[in-house]
């Protein structure tokens, strides 16, 4: 099975909380595609390879699409000024990230089609993690 490498760019800045505003969420896979324009929606879902994750205080990404069965990796970067988590509790992922590190996550996709919930589900400090979901979704 050849798999096909999808890549967008997954960039978030950080904004004030409880707008319920998102920026456009995006992937990132290492391959020799160049990514897409920053911002720029998925085209797919991700068949396979590294998906880089970049969190920040009140952002998350909105969505992320990943194919059943694919092995993926997520790495996820912390460039925030708190302390972040990137958590799936129904998928059981979970990994806390200090500022300013990185960290990764090895995963190979169940065969659970559906949607979701992911993201930084902290409680404090107040204010730090909100607006911080989305979705993944399996295909």
């Amino acid at each position: 099975m050849t798999a096909v490498a999808l890549s967008v760019a997954l960039v978030l800045s950080a904004c004030g909380g409880g707008s319920g505003s998102r920026a456009n969420p995006a992937l990132q896979s290492k391959t020799t595609a160049p990514p897409a324009a920053v911002g720029a929606p998925s085209s797919g879902a991700v068949t396979g390879g590294e998906i880089g994750v970049i969190l920040n205080e009140n952002k998350f990404p909105e969505e992320i699409r990943v194919k059943v069965g694919a092995k993926v990796v997520f790495v996820i970067t912390n460039r925030g000024n708190e302390s972040h988590t990137f958590e799936a509790p129904d998928l059981e992922l979970y990994k806390e990230i200090q500022p300013g590190d990185t960290a990764r996550i090895q995963w190979t996709v169940p065969d659970k089609k559906g949607s979701w919930d992911v993201g930084c589900f902290l409680t404090a400090p107040a204010g730090a993690h909100d607006d911080m979901e989305g979705q993944l979704i399996i295909e």
